[in-house]
């Protein structure tokens, strides 16, 4: 009798263990609830506090790249546009020229920096579009912004500053220095009042090609060198043609973009009663919280969206 009743005893515990963790395991949806005031000056913290704070929650200020309504964009339409600043100096007497810049466009150059596939690759000139530096001064000139839409290509497209320059025809001439300080290419999304960065003169970077010209003694006389902020080739008293191009690595000009991400406030085992935000531009946002409760079993989400109205 008293075996049975210890099995019996035994059962019942080990089903109420079970049904614990059941209900330990069982998904609630996210509950919580945000305070905040909806009316805020720039450069002064805005506080949200947060009620019931789920198991997971993360946070849309509305501003560019911080939309909730983006964070399923994958690609956006819009207008493509280029703009970069050059210098020069020397390049004088007999040899001196004002066309030794080119601006080259490729989709099918192997982006090896081998001068044979340089030389293979299809290249399009669109130097005509553009305003390069003539001064011998070193003054930057500014090309101007020029929309460069009609380039756009879901194949990769690399850009190629190319300096050709004619070697020394008398004692005295050299070849030149060119710089090239900034390389900035943007899109300027569709229905939108706002353009998302492309590339810069660091993102995704150059690389230097000498297609043609030695110097005999210093190399980099050859080539384009990454002078810490921009790029630079000096030609030198150099006895030689100089053929030297600074290629993009490559671009993505197809319209994919990143899709916009919430920031983190809190994992699993954090406590959030409050945060502080501080918006940086006057306008209306649409601030978006996402709240998540996961267990082992799967995921339950709930969003909730305001709207906060920031002054100068």
């Amino acid at each position: 009798m008293k075996k049975i009743v210890y099995r019996l005893t035994m059962l019942i515990l080990v089903t109420l263990g079970f049904q614990s963790c059941e209900d330990l395991d069982e998904i609630t949806n996210p509950n919580f609830d945000v305070a905040f005031n909806a009316t805020a000056k720039v450069g002064e913290p805005v506080e949200f506090k947060i009620s019931n704070a789920p198991d997971f929650l993360s946070f849309f200020s509305g501003e560019t790249s911080r939309e909730f309504r983006n964070s399923n964009r994958l690609k956006a339409d819009g207008t493509f546009s280029l703009s970069f600043d050059t210098a020069r100096h020397y390049f004088d007497g007999a040899s001196r020229s004002d066309n030794a810049w080119n601006l080259l466009v490729s989709t099918d150059y192997t982006g090896s920096g081998k001068v044979e596939d340089v030389q293979a690759a299809t290249w399009t000139d669109i130097t005509d579009r553009f305003t390069f530096a003539t001064a011998r001064t070193y003054s930057q000139t500014n090309s101007g912004t020029v929309d460069i839409s009609d380039l756009a290509s879901d194949l990769p497209t690399y850009f190629a500053i190319r300096v050709n320059a004619e070697g020394k025809k008398s004692e005295g001439n050299r070849q030149g220095v060119f710089r090239l300080h900034s390389f900035d290419i943007s899109l300027a999304v569709e229905n939108e009042n706002y353009s998302l960065d492309v590339t810069t003169i660091t993102n995704p970077g150059f690389k230097p090609v000498n297609v043609e010209g030695t110097h005999p003694s210093n190399k980099s006389k050859d080539l384009w060198v990454n002078k810490g902020g921009y790029f630079e080739m000096s030609g030198d008293q150099a006895e030689y043609t100089n053929d030297d191009w600074l290629i993009s690595r490559p671009i993505n000009l197809s319209g994919a973009v990143e899709p916009d991400r919430g920031e983190p406030l809190k994992s699993y085992t954090d406590i959030l009663k409050s945060f502080q935000y501080i918006y940086s531009e006057a306008g209306t946002y649409s601030v978006v919280f996402v709240g998540s409760n996961e267990t082992i079993h799967g995921q339950k989400d709930s969003m909730k969206e305001f709207t906060i109205t920031v002054t100068d």
